[in-house]
């Protein structure tokens, strides 16, 4: 089966130089090249291709990167491939929804197996890279569940402003969505801030939006509201 692959590398250059050698896999075939993010989304879209390969500089936002090459029909399979080992870079891409990570480093020959390995429905990432990936994902998962402890000790009144603090409403704005006064969103706030055991508002939204539980928390108050 031949592979069918966009390249999408800003630099001419490259991406010449890469489609050349991939010319001796000859189960690999670059179909298409991208030097920006709009044009990845259109060659994805045209060509039908089972994988495309982003290079780190041009990724930008990442998941809405991978979000419009998944529109194309049938969706490809999305390899990064980004500079220097970074665990906090390789996080960020899995959190996005890539299937592959490299490092810049990497030779030709473990791009096209990933490219491979991509088409055949698996997934890659530098074995060196893959423990400090696990702590970080377990360490999460963790920050979540204790987070989501947290946001069931809160009461629905203060499930309410918290909601609201997460869509960004001020004070005034608060008291007036929810029939009470200023001051007594103010209190609402100091126990949400105790209960969350963060010092800040913008610490407490942090805490939801990062372990991902801004939807639950939508849930939790719209089931109140039922």
């Amino acid at each position: 089966m031949t592979v069918r692959l966009v390249l999408a590398d800003p630099r001419r250059l490259v991406r010449e130089a890469v489609a050349e050698a991939l010319v001796l896999e000859h189960d690999v075939q670059v179909v298409a090249s991208a030097s920006d993010p709009r044009a990845a989304v259109l060659q994805a879209q045209r060509t039908r291709p089972d994988v495309v390969a982003v290079v780190g500089a041009l990724l930008g936002p990442l998941s809405s990167l991978c979000e419009g090459i998944r529109r194309a029909d049938p969706p490809p399979r999305v390899l990064v491939i980004d500079g220097e080992p970074d665990d906090e870079a390789l996080l960020h891409a899995i959190e996005a929804g890539v299937d592959g990570y490299l490092t810049g480093d990497s030779g030709l020959d473990v791009v096209a197996e990933a490219v491979r390995a991509l088409a055949r429905g698996e997934s890659v990432v530098p074995p060196f890279m893959l423990g400090p990936l696990l702590r970080r994902l377990i360490q999460g998962h963790r920050e979540a569940t204790q987070a989501a402890e947290q946001l069931v000790a809160l009461t629905p009144r203060e499930r309410e402003v918290l909601a609201l603090l997460v869509d960004g409403l001020d004070d005034e704005r608060m008291a007036d969505r929810l029939v009470i006064s200023p001051e007594t969103v103010r209190t609402h706030v100091q126990r949400i801030l105790r209960k969350l055991d963060v010092h800040s508002r913008l610490e407490a939204v942090a805490l939801v939006a990062q372990t991902g539980l801004v939807s639950r928390l939508e849930r939790m108050v719209e089931g109140r509201a039922s």
